[in-house]
């Protein structure tokens, strides 16, 4: 059987490297568009939309963080 602590380690591992991987996409993105031949006004556009994206996963991943910390301090209320 797995220890809890080792699969404790794993996840919060895996949280930090899928956020350094996220930071730096997002990064070679904005430079992709800042590179591009597109015309200045497109290379605006296509920022905007990227970070309008971005805002959006973060509310919903904070939305669904928050849920479960509420339904957390239900359940404790509870016992």
């Amino acid at each position: 059987m797995v220890e809890v602590g080792t699969v404790s380690g794993i996840s919060k591992l895996s949280i930090w490297l899928s956020g350094a991987f996220a930071v730096v996409s997002i990064g070679l993105l904005y430079l992709y568009i800042a590179m591009t031949d597109a015309s200045s006004p497109q290379k605006v556009l296509w920022s905007a939309g990227l970070s309008m994206a971005v805002a959006f996963v973060f509310l919903v991943s904070w939305t669904v963080a928050r849920d479960v910390v509420r339904e957390k301090e239900r359940e404790l209320r509870r016992v």
